[in-house]
C-alpha cells in the first residue's frame, strides 16, 4: 500500500518536486512512472493500478498531476494508507490548496508553499542563499535583485545562475546588471540610473532601445523612481519618515533611495516637484487621443536634466 505526498501549488512548485523526486531516490524510491490523474479518473482506479512496484524494483515513486480531477479523497481507502516506509510512495502535484485531501490529512505528507521572504529581508536572505553555492555576492548586487526581481522563485534561479558564472569568485553589481537583466531590462536600469545621477549619455544611449517599446511602462517606472525623491522635496522636514509612507523605507529599498537622493541633489526640489506634475499630465494624455509619445516624455526629460 502507498504513502501520500502533496504538493500544493506556488510558483516553487516545480522545484520542490524535483526536490521530492531526489530526495525519494537517494532515500530508495526511484521515479518509475508519472500519469496524469485522468488516466484513471478515481481514486480507487488509481490505487488499483499504480500502487505496485515495478518488477525490478521493491520500492518505487510514482507522480500524479492534476490530482483535482479525482475530486475528494474517499474516506474508505483511508485504511490503505501506509507510514513513510511504504514500498510505493505517490507524490501528489496540486492545482491549489490540499482540501481534497483533507480526510486524511494526519495520514500523509504535505508539502506548503515556500515562505514568503518580507522585501526588507531579501538582500540578506540572496546573500545566504550565495553562501549555500558556494560564492559570495556583493550587498548592493543583492540590494539590486532584491528590488528589481519581484518573483522570489527569480530571484532563487538568478542565484542559481550567477553561482554557475562565479565559479568561485565574487559576484559585483556590475555582473548583476550584465548578467541578470536582459537588453530592455538593463536598458531600463541604466536609463532610471542615468536620469537620477544626470548622466545624459547613457540616458541618451537608453533611449535608443527603449523609444522602440511603449512609452508608459518607462515612465512609470521613472516616477516610482523619482518618487521617493518627490516626497523628501515635498516633506523635508519629516525625512524618513515620509518615504516610509509611500513604501520607500530606506532600510528596506537601500538602491531605489540612493538614487533618488543623488536625483534630489542633481537637480533641486523644485525642478523634482515641477517633473513629476509634468510626468503625471504626460501620463494621463497618454491615456486619450492627444498622447505626446516619446517626443513630449524625452522633451521632459532634457528638461529636467539641463536645467531649463
Amino acid at each position: 500500500m502507498p504513502h501520500l505526498t502533496a504538493i500544493e501549488y506556488s510558483e516553487s512548485q516545480r522545484r520542490q518536486l524535483k526536490a521530492e523526486i531526489e530526495r525519494l531516490n537517494k532515500s530508495g524510491w526511484p521515479l518509475s512512472a508519472k500519469y496524469d490523474a485522468v488516466t484513471f479518473g478515481t481514486w480507487e482506479k488509481l490505487f488499483e493500478n499504480a500502487v505496485t512496484p515495478g518488477l525490478f524494483a521493491q520500492r518505487d515513486a510514482v507522480i500524479i498531476e492534476n490530482a483535482e480531477t479525482l475530486g475528494d479523497f474517499p474516506e474508505n481507502l483511508s485504511s490503505m494508507l501506509e507510514d513513510e516506509n511504504a514500498d510505493t510512495m505517490i507524490v501528489i502535484v496540486l492545482n491549489g490548496d490540499s482540501k481534497i485531501l483533507k480526510s486524511v490529512s494526519k495520514q500523509i505528507s504535505i508539502i506548503k508553499p515556500e515562505a514568503q521572504i518580507p522585501p526588507w529581508k531579501r538582500k540578506d536572505w540572496l546573500i545566504s542563499l550565495a553562501k549555500e553555492q558556494g560564492f559570495t555576492i556583493s550587498p548592493d548586487a543583492a540590494q539590486l535583485l532584491a528590488e528589481n526581481v519581484e518573483s522570489q522563485e527569480e530571484l532563487r534561479g538568478e542565484i542559481t545562475k550567477l553561482s554557475i558564472y562565479a565559479d568561485g569568485r565574487a559576484i559585483t553589481l556590475e555582473d548583476a546588471e550584465n548578467l541578470s537583466f536582459d537588453e530592455g531590462g538593463r536598458a531600463l536600469m541604466n536609463f532610471l540610473d542615468g536620469v537620477c545621477d544626470c548622466k545624459p549619455e547613457n540616458v541618451a544611449r537608453s533611449l535608443n532601445h527603449l523609444r522602440d517599446e511603449p512609452l508608459l511602462p518607462t515612465l512609470t517606472a521613472l516616477t516610482n523612481r523619482l518618487r521617493p525623491a518627490m516626497m523628501l522635496a515635498v516633506f523635508a522636514d519629516m525625512g524618513d519618515e515620509a518615504l516610509r509612507a509611500v513604501d520607500a523605507d530606506p532600510a528596506k529599498k537601500k538602491y531605489a533611495v540612493t538614487k533618488a537622493r543623488s536625483a534630489l541633489k542633481n537637480y533641486g526640489a523644485s525642478r523634482v516637484k515641477s517633473f513629476m506634475m509634468k510626468a503625471s499630465r504626460l501620463s494621463f494624455l497618454e491615456k486619450t487621443s492627444h498622447a505626446e509619445g516619446w517626443f513630449g516624455f524625452e522633451a521632459l526629460i532634457w528638461e529636467l536634466m539641463t536645467k531649463i
